[in-house]
């Protein structure tokens, strides 16, 4: 007898089964008396007879035969008959349960072995298949010539079977009276893995286990001895039920017969279901015919499995002859693209580069034409001033005033040759600043005679080498003050106070003037038709954004507007931040 895995089931699974099952389980009585009603199966799987394929659904042998049992009841008789199938587990696990099972409708399949033992506990259905079990050992095992040859070799195996089963039987009967290992925790297919694992073990498994497991590549080879033989395989159900009769009736009918020989053969081919169901036997008077097609048809199982290796074997060799092939043709591949890739890289690194100059050059150009336009702004001169100087100078001429019309011609001089000296330079040092403000301021102050004061201060502690001043940015906010500032107003004296101190690494220029602050001045030019006598303030703008673009916060300019307690403007202040760096030289200037 064949079988699956140990007995593991534990006595609450054994309960929680019967519970489940219990109210689908329909004695034949109360089939007949509803016209139909429920049956449960129970099942463990042993392929081919009853197992799960690959989608979930049950198919094999004993499977086809249950269903076809109960078609067979829904035909004959009109009733409305359905089985319902549970998972038993384990093999033993449905055998205890049927063995145990005070209700009628349920039965059991999992290639059940009719033993005389097994007749006192349940009942079996008429059998369906030959129960053959078959000695086998590994492949490389020879095949012994007589029974005493292999009796002589057992001391010296390892045996395999199945815990309560026929298998088991059959090997203690073979190794009685010999002290030998015995393991006895597999079931069938594990049983065949293992002798094909080891040179030097043996077991039964039944006659169908084996021809699948030929089938299935396990490498295994079928001993001509000590064959056994059962009155047959198959389906149990409890002591105590009254389906035996109709189950008698189906299962030795002609359609049965038939049903069971196109299920092997769909199964296990023609051949072997043809083998199967005539069997090899026990008996050697009967045996000869049926021992010698299945011989030929191991061998034939045997050779079929070489072809397969061998093509397995010439299809992985092409495989892997293609797959070099594919490799060596990446590897060119991929050589070539890196070349690509390489030469890519290589013009597009020229092409950076020459990018880079060319970057080089704009900016340069840039830089250039920043510094004309610098150069241009610096040069600008405010024509207001330059033709009221002209004016004054005529006048102190028209006046025979000789001593005041050389000074101020001596002091416009100066500060024109020091404004166009300045305009040439792109830095200053803070000396030359104060220089230039004072002669602009004394110049203004011979043409608005008592009109403003001013005063000019440093901090003492301003380093006296302090250079990198833009020129001419300082002089155009003195300018404005001047002019929309003190020169507008009618009740005082105007006062413009310049002071610079050092907050390293930038120089703090102030200038504080009392005018009559910037509200004042933009309606005063409004109603001058917003005629500006200091016309450049955009031009001034311009020259602080390239100078700030060159470096970073170069300049920074705040104004604020002052008041006095009564909220009257009292003036403005303008605040310059200048980046500068003392250096030890300052660049030379004109000297006056």
């Amino acid at each position: 007898m064949s079988h699956r895995k140990p007995y593991l089931l534990i006595l609450s699974l054994l309960w929680g089964i019967g519970v489940a099952v219990a109210q689908e389980m329909d004695s034949w009585a109360q089939v007949q008396q509803k016209k139909g009603g429920t049956i449960t199966a129970l099942w463990y799987d042993i392929d081919p007879y009853i197992f799960k394929d690959a989608n979930g659904n049950l198919q094999g042998v004993e499977y086809e035969l249950m269903e076809s049992f109960v078609k067979w009841i829904n035909r004959e008789y009109g009733y409305n008959l359905v089985v319902k199938w549970k998972d038993a587990a384990s093999f033993n696990g449905i055998y205890d349960q049927i063995r145990n099972a005070s209700e009628s409708g349920l039965f059991g399949w999992s290639f059940f072995s009719i033993t005389p033992d097994r007749k006192h506990e349940v009942q079996f259905t008429p059998p369906y298949m030959p129960d053959i079990n078959v000695l086998v050992t590994n492949d490389l095992m020879p095949l012994f010539a007589d029974e005493r040859a292999f009796l002589d070799t057992i001391p010296y195996l390892h045996g395999y079977t199945m815990r309560h089963t026929a298998m088991e039987q059959d090997m203690d009967v073979l190794v009685k009276g010999h002290e030998i290992s015995i393991s006895r925790q597999y079931d069938d297919y594990e049983i065949l893995e293992k002798i094909a694992e080891e040179t030097d073990a043996f077991g039964y498994v039944p006659l169908t286990v084996y021809v699948v497991s030929l089938q299935k590549g396990i490498k295994v080879k079928r001993q001509h001895l000590f064959a056994t033989e059962r009155p047959g395989l198959a389906g149990i159900f409890p002591k105590n039920s009254d389906w035996q009769a109709v189950a008698d009736d189906y299962f030795q009918s002609f359609e049965c017969k038939r049903l069971v020989s196109n299920l092997l053969s769909k199964y296990l081919g023609s051949e072997i279901g043809k083998i199967i169901m005539e069997g090899p036997g026990s008996n050697p008077d009967g045996q000869r015919d049926a021992e010698l097609e299945l011989l030929m048809k191991e061998r034939e199982i045997v050779s079929q499995r070489l072809a397969s290796s061998l093509l397995a074997a010439e299809r992985d060799r092409i495989f892997r002859y293609v797959g070099i092939l594919l490799i060596v043709v990446a590897i060119g591949i991929a050589v070539l693209m890196y070349n690509r890739y390489r030469m890519k890289t290589h013009l597009t690194k020229l092409l950076a580069q020459r990018n880079a100059v060319i970057g080089k050059q704009n900016r340069d150009i840039e830089r250039i034409n920043r510094k004309l336009h610098m150069r241009v702004l610096q040069a600008q001169i405010n024509p207001h001033f330059v033709f009221n100087s002209l004016n004054d100078l005529q006048y102190y001429i028209n006046k025979g005033d000789t001593s005041t019309s050389l000074s101020y011609v001596s002091r416009f001089s100066r500060f024109i040759r020091e404004l166009l000296a300045q305009a040439n330079i792109p830095e200053i040092t803070l000396t030359q600043e104060t220089k230039f403000l004072k002669l602009y301021l004394d110049l203004e102050k011979m043409r608005f005679t008592e009109k403003f004061n001013y005063l000019i201060e440093t901090d003492a502690d301003l380093p006296s080498d302090l250079s990198g001043l833009p020129p001419l940015i300082i002089y155009h906010y003195v300018e404005n003050a001047l002019y929309h500032g003190i020169l507008n107003l009618a009740d005082r004296v105007g006062e413009i106070k310049i002071t610079f101190s050092y907050q390293a690494p930038y120089l703090i220029c102030t200038i504080v003037d009392n005018g009559g602050g910037r509200k004042l001045a933009q309606a005063r030019n409004q109603q001058r038709d917003a005629n500006d006598t200091t016309p450049y303030k955009q031009l001034l703008q311009d020259r602080i954004q390239i100078l700030n673009e060159e470096v970073s916060d170069r300049i920074h300019v705040a104004v604020q507007d002052l008041v006095t307690s009564d909220g009257i403007a009292a003036g403005t202040c303008v605040t310059l931040r200048i980046l500068i760096n003392p250096r030890a030289q300052s660049p030379t200037v004109l000297d006056y």
